[in-house]
């Protein structure tokens, strides 16, 4: 310890604190006076991209930038959408989800909802599940991560007894798809 000292000692002799502190804030002077010309020809660059960018904006039609019609812009929304034909596939994949949480999915509620004149159809399951907080938990997050057309409407746990670990819970999924 007292090796790694004995320079620093000199050091303080020869130049004295005021002299250290200027010497340590010469180098990272030096360090950004090097590296400003550096950073400003990259400025240069990027704003010249910049320009040339908005100038090929500029020099775009008119008729191609009109603004969409509400329908067109339902019918972007909507082709979103996954088709109906993947719900077969979509809960198959909640089933698999839930084997991987070691989470049994006995029975379920399913509803088919289509209303007239509507764009969207909505499928909705409901599932009674008896488990662990932490792995319903991680469950439901699987479920939202993996298919994003799906919400989760209902999340309801209760437990018969304080000191039991196990929830009764119910989990609703509302999968949206576009219509045909």
């Amino acid at each position: 310890m007292s090796r790694l000292l004995r320079p620093w000692r000199l050091a303080r002799r020869c130049f004295g604190a005021g002299g250290l502190i200027a010497l340590g804030l010469t180098v990272p002077t030096l360090a950004i006076a090097w590296w400003l010309p550096q950073l400003s020809r990259d400025g240069d660059a990027l704003r010249a991209t910049l320009a040339a960018k908005a100038e090929r904006a500029s020099r775009t039609p008119a008729s191609t930038q009109r603004p969409m019609s509400a329908n067109e812009q339902v019918q972007q929304v909507v082709s979103q959408f996954p088709p109906l034909a993947n719900n077969a596939s979509d809960l198959e994949q909640v089933f698999k989800l839930a084997a991987s949480r070691h989470i049994e999915l006995l029975k379920g509620e399913y509803q088919l909802k289509v209303e007239p004149n509507s764009p969207l159809i909505t499928y909705t399951a409901t599932f009674p599940v008896q488990n662990e907080y932490a792995a319903l938990k991680s469950f439901a997050a699987d479920v939202l991560l993996a298919l994003p057309h799906v919400s989760m409407d209902e999340l309801r746990m209760s437990r018969s007894d304080a000191r039991s670990g196990s929830l009764d819970s119910m989990v609703r999924f509302t999968f949206i798809y576009g219509s045909p």
